[in-house]
């Protein structure tokens, strides 16, 4: 079965959508789009032994300093990890959970699955209250929490692939927490636009935030701390941030090993802190976690051999589909920025997610044949009612968009220097998670709830009931995360990923045909400009033509710009190999301000 239905009324959609109000996926570039040159394309940075690309130096920095030690790419995934926990706390961590695709020199890949599940004791009822309209109890607060998966994830990594001591993994991430580190304009911004959600929380607050002398508006002198009420502000760039809490944290999970976070004084913690904002979370519930080892999905482009994560995360699946379709319906033919490969390449995104969004879902509660979306016969039948005839939003699959999907995530790759590969995917999923930190721990806890499914308040709504994604004790809610691997002849040539919730495939796909179809190098592809298309609604970063736009426009899509590299759409980090570059090459996306470090 296909799953195409008729578009849905703009009526659906808040007047005067917003960036943040898109949903679905879109892909694709497609002659160049004219882009304003507001600025090159940072140069590729270049390495002949190995490299690490995050979403900040000093997790780059951790990770390469591993390999220099002569750690294999696991070590030094963990490395960054650890450090990301420090310097990126608000967008991943211990709190959280994510996906891992490993690539070993020997030719194995497997996937660590350490997404979160559902308390037990969760009561879907809960989160369908008519009093909480807004559906908060699943968005922030002490109810969006589900078990994290992070330690139980790392600890596979570690267990299976590790060459060094976990002392040596943690050693630069506790110093940075104990120390301190500057903190740099993307943390700064965060901690900024997330203020209320920071001080709602006392022990944020006391990280996130710093003291303030009050002036004494009398005029005689400045009233000291032990007078005034204490005035917290937001950290500034430069500001030094210490968490001795976290690194305690990170030290006793050292010492006892990373599943002891799941037993003892972290887990009664975190059940401390959840229950005393009215979740459910016990002690078993962390006891009963495990994260899950499992063979990747498999597809292939032009040629390329493609292996992503498989469900719960619809990304891989969905990813592929779309991949097949552009190869059906020759949507990258008409040459890059072409307003036609735009639009058949909307298309295609849209009908690949319909598919996921009906057939992707924990298999661990209802099975279903989501592996028929890798097959080509699939694509034919999917490709059917795609054509540059059709009109956006018309004849097409419906894409409710999701008003609230923040999406902020974090992802790695690296590559070390006897082939093995990593590309690693990982969320608390709001920026700051559910607004929690677990008692002294210095670990703030997801808000993965956000991510499950819950049944439309109106009986007579069009949109399909999203029923596989609907909420129950240890499920796993559905995830967009996409970490993909590419290989030609059997050798690794690409490892790239991104995070920004349902925009990650829209985002990933663009970045391959960048790549494989037009020619550009990695960077040339992270940084070109993006789009997402939900119905006949179109966000894209406006440095592209203004002719672009008006034909878009003709042709049915209501439009929406973006800033010029706007964090909506994610923050791709990635890494090529020859043949599609001579050495090893890698680059970060300026949206989120990472970094590629080799040597």
């Amino acid at each position: 079965m296909i799953f195409k239905c008729h578009s849905i009324k703009s009526s659906f959609l808040l007047p005067g959508l917003v960036i943040a109000t898109a949903a679905l996926f879109a892909g694709g570039c497609g002659p160049r789009w004219q882009v304003t040159p507001l600025e090159p394309a940072p140069p590729v940075v270049t390495a002949s032994n190995g490299m690490v690309v995050a979403a900040h130096p000093l997790a780059a920095q951790a990770g390469v300093s591993v390999l220099r030690d002569g750690g294999n790419a696991i070590d030094a995934a963990l490395a960054a990890l650890f450090m990301l926990n420090v310097v990126e706390p608000h967008a991943s961590g211990l709190g959280g959970g994510g996906f891992a695709l490993v690539r070993t020199a020997d030719g194995n890949a497997r996937v660590v699955v350490y997404r979160e599940c559902a308390p037990a004791g969760v009561d879907p009822a809960f989160y369908c209250d008519p009093l909480d309209s807004m559906h908060l109890r699943l968005k922030t607060g002490a109810t969006s929490v589900c078990v994290p998966g992070a330690a139980s994830g790392w600890a596979e990594l570690y267990d299976n692939w590790h060459t060094m001591p976990l002392e040596r993994l943690a050693r630069d991430a506790i110093k940075a927490a104990e120390e301190g580190f500057q903190v740099d304009p993307t943390l700064a911004g965060q901690i900024a636009g997330n203020y209320e959600k920071i001080t709602a929380d006392s022990l944020m607050a006391r990280t996130f935030l710093k003291r303030l002398s009050v002036a004494d508006t009398s005029g005689e002198g400045t009233v000291t701390d032990s007078v005034a009420p204490e005035v917290r502000v937001p950290c500034e760039v430069g500001d030094i941030l210490r968490q001795p809490n976290l690194a305690r944290t990170l030290r006793t999970l050292v010492k006892r090993g990373l599943r002891s976070f799941y037993r003892g004084p972290i887990a009664e913690s975190i059940v401390a802190a959840v229950g005393a904002g009215g979740g459910t979370m016990t002690l078993e519930d962390l006891e009963f976690y495990h994260s899950e080892i499992t063979d990747p999905v498999e597809g292939e482009y032009h040629g390329y051999e493609l292996l992503s994560v498989p469900p719960p995360s619809r990304g891989g699946v969905a990813l592929i589909e779309a991949l097949n379709l552009f190869e059906q319906t020759g949507a990258t033919g008409f040459g890059i920025g072409d307003p036609r490969s735009i639009h058949l390449m909307s298309q295609c995104l849209q009908q690949a997610y319909a598919d996921a969004r009906f057939l992707v879902c924990d298999q661990s509660f209802i099975r279903t044949d989501w592996k028929r979306m890798l097959t080509h016969q699939h694509a034919a039948l999917a490709a059917e009612g795609i054509s540059l005839d059709a009109r956006a939003g018309v004849a097409l699959p419906v894409g409710h968009p999701d008003r609230d999907d923040h999406g902020n995530t974090t992802h790695l790759v690296v590559v070390d220097r006897w082939g093995n590969v990593v590309s690693l995917t990982q969320s608390i999923n709001y920026f700051f998670g559910a607004g929690v930190m677990a008692g002294n721990t210095g670990l703030l806890l997801n808000n993965q709830m956000a991510d499950f499914n819950l049944p439309p308040t109106d009986d007579a709504s069009p949109i399909p009931l999203d029923t596989l994604n609907y909420i129950r004790g240890r499920k796993r809610p559905r995830s967009n995360m996409t970490p993909l691997i590419m290989l030609r002849d059997g050798k690794p040539v690409l490892a790239i990923g991104t995070p920004g919730g349902s925009r990650i495939v829209a985002a990933v796909a663009q970045i391959v045909v960048d790549i494989i179809d037009f020619d550009l190098d990695i960077s040339g592809a992270i940084d070109y400009p993006r789009f997402f298309p939900v119905m006949n609604h179109l966000v894209i970063e406006n440095r592209v033509d203004k002719k672009l736009l008006k034909r878009l426009r003709k042709d049915g899509y209501q439009l929406h710009l973006a800033g010029p590299y706007s964090t909506y759409f994610g923050g791709a980090h990635g890494i090529a190999l020859p043949p599609l570059c001579r050495q090893i090459c890698g680059a970060a996306d300026k949206r989120r301000g990472g970094q590629a470090q080799g040597y």
